[in-house]
Parts: structure tokens; C-alpha cells; sequence
């Protein structure tokens, strides 16, 4: 078992463009192991990718991934302060409910990372390409003192960076498949209220209008943009109170930062997400929903965001699925374009 010094600071790649290291993380889940193009490079429990600002000397990090399946993804160049890391994208699906092993309502909510395999072959092609990063979950993730990871699920994904096209925007694209591994029963009442199946999850803090890293959900529903700027008084509602679905043919959503306040952290990327393909299970319009609790530690994730798609009332061991979505991480509130 390799030990704790060997999580220090450590760069395994460097073609002058990118710079991706191993960098110590103090959390509960085991280290990954890591290759780059074959070629094995040790284990890690966290993993950052670094571009460098064109004309320059400087390498901002744009993606950091954590051996518990939380990524965190900013612009590609650092404003002056540099611009933090806010929000964390949880790699799923995540599921709340009972199954084989766990008879106690569970909530399965995070993998334990096995393997993460990167191809750079494809990167400093004019911008058309980017980095491949094949992740798969770690068979024996169950930790021993937390119910919380998708012990339940047999989980990869193929994450797709793209090589950021100008410096307020950086897109990652996320693939990822799952087959379960026992019988599982979701939560019948987090069902009803779109909470029970979550495609896919944001983890943010926000604890008022001075301290968050985000502070407003934007919904892309069938027939308008439904926004809802966060306020301490709906703390540990479920949100939207009144829940739309996202439009079918365009199933978009915003996690977004307006301001350039939010202590402990300032100005933190937003982010827009769209839905591209989930198979599988589930079935129905995806509703998002939001929920945050009154913590006033500003050293820990308050509030969660999940996409729902309704659930059956059991799923059996071997049914498999899929769910595809791309994330734009930006400067600002105001997205360009559509993914």
C-alpha cells in the first residue's frame, strides 16, 4: 500500500500546453490508480489539470478530480485575483432508497475511483479536439465508515476536456454507463417529490447573500427560463417549490454565480448543463431540484442540485443504463451559445 508521502505534489505530464499532477487531498476515500497513453503513474487522491494562458507563462488549473468522484471545472485563465474553484460536479447516477445489502434507506450518493486512464494524443490539434479521461469505479468502494457511495453500481464514465476555445469558458463533456449490482428499491416519498433518482449532482455552499458560491438556479423549461435567486429563508425547502420539468428538446440548466461577492471564495465559475441521452430505468420529463440547509460552516458544501427522471419502483440486479450531459464552467452568469 503505497503511503501517505507518496500523495505529495507530483507532475506526471507537462507537453508545454498542459500540465496535469498528483496533489495530496485529505479525505476519507482510497487513492486511484493513474495512467497517461498506457504508461502507469502511480496512485492519487486527487488529480488537477492545468492549461496554460496563451502568451504567457501561466497555468491556471481547469479541472480537478477527486478519488470520490466530485470534479471541479473553471474558465480557462484566472482573472486578477485568480478565480477559485466553487461548485463540484459529483460524478453519478446517485439513488435514495433500500437494497440487497443495505435494508436501511440509503443514500447512495458518490463512487469510490478505481482507475483514471488519460489519452492526451489528441490534444494541440487547432482546438478541434482534446484530452479523453476514462474513469472507472472501484469494485470494493464501500467505505467502512460511510453508507454513502454507489456500492450499488457498477460505474464508468469517458470524460471528453475540450481544449478551451477562450479564457471565461472551459467544457467538459461526461459520459458515463452503470449496471447494478443487486436488487434496489428507490425511495417511494423521495420519488413523489423528484428526489429518489439524481442523473447527475451539483455540491455548492450557500448560506446567504454575502457568503455562497453560487446564488441562483436557472431552469430552461418547454415554454420559458424559470430563474430563482437563492435566499436564506428557503433554507431546507425543496426547490423549486413548484417544480417544472427542463424542455425536452433542449434540456438545459444553469448553477450560477451573478456577483463578484461570496466570501469564503469570491467569484466562483457558474456553470450550464445540458442533458444529452440517459437510457436505462428511468423514464419522463427531467425535473431539476435544489435543497440547501441553514449550516453557517463555510468549510463545507450546504447545498445540493440534482436532475430527476421518474423512477420504477424496483430495479433489478443486472439492469443497466446511461447518461450523457456537457458542462460549460464560465466567468460569468451569461453563457455563449447552447452545448
Amino acid at each position: 500500500m503505497e503511503d501517505e508521502s507518496a500523495l505529495n505534489k507530483s507532475e506526471i505530464f507537462n507537453d508545454g500546453a498542459w500540465v496535469i499532477k498528483k496533489l495530496r487531498a485529505r479525505i476519507p476515500e482510497d487513492p486511484f490508480e493513474v495512467l497517461i497513453n498506457g504508461e502507469p503513474m502511480g496512485r492519487t487522491k486527487l488529480l488537477s489539470f492545468a492549461k496554460r494562458v496563451p502568451a504567457t507563462s501561466r497555468f491556471p488549473q481547469v479541472l480537478v478530480l477527486y478519488s470520490s468522484g466530485y470534479l471541479r471545472l473553471k474558465a480557462g485563465a484566472d482573472p486578477t485575483p485568480p478565480l477559485p474553484f466553487g461548485q463540484s460536479l459529483v460524478l453519478g447516477p446517485a439513488i435514495s432508497g433500500t437494497s440487497a445489502s443495505c435494508p436501511k434507506k440509503t443514500l447512495f450518493f458518490h463512487p469510490q475511483l478505481g482507475r483514471v486512464a488519460i489519452d492526451t494524443s489528441r490534444l494541440n490539434q487547432g482546438g478541434t479536439c482534446g484530452m479523453l479521461i476514462r474513469i472507472t469505479g472501484s469494485p470494493a468502494n464501500r467505505l467502512r465508515k460511510s453508507g454513502t457511495t454507489s456500492q450499488i453500481m457498477a460505474l464508468t464514465w469517458l470524460l471528453t476536456l475540450e481544449e478551451p476555445q477562450d479564457l471565461v469558458t472551459t467544457t467538459l463533456h461526461v459520459a458515463g454507463t452503470f449496471e447494478f449490482m443487486e436488487d434496489v428499491i428507490p425511495n417511494l416519498s423521495q420519488t413523489k417529490t423528484f428526489e429518489s433518482i439524481r442523473l447527475l449532482q451539483i455540491s455548492t455552499m450557500f448560506i446567504d447573500n454575502a457568503r455562497h458560491d453560487i446564488d441562483m438556479l436557472r431552469l430552461h423549461t418547454e415554454n420559458d427560463i424559470v430563474t430563482l435567486p437563492y435566499d436564506s429563508s428557503m433554507a431546507n425547502l425543496l426547490l423549486p417549490v413548484i417544480p417544472s420539468p427542463l424542455d425536452s428538446a433542449m434540456p438545459i440548466f444553469d448553477s450560477v454565480h451573478t456577483d463578484d461577492a461570496g466570501r469564503p471564495n469570491g467569484n466562483t465559475p457558474s456553470y450550464r448543463i445540458r442533458i444529452n441521452s440517459v437510457t436505462g430505468p428511468t423514464a419522463g420529463p427531467i425535473m431539476v431540484r435544489a435543497f440547501f440547509n441553514r449550516s453557517q460552516n463555510l468549510r463545507y458544501d450546504n447545498m445540493g442540485i440534482w436532475a430527476f427522471q421518474q423512477a420504477p419502483a424496483s430495479i433489478k440486479k443486472g439492469t443497466t443504463g446511461s447518461i450523457g450531459y456537457s458542462v460549460i464552467a464560465g466567468v460569468n452568469a451569461h453563457f455563449p451559445g447552447v452545448i
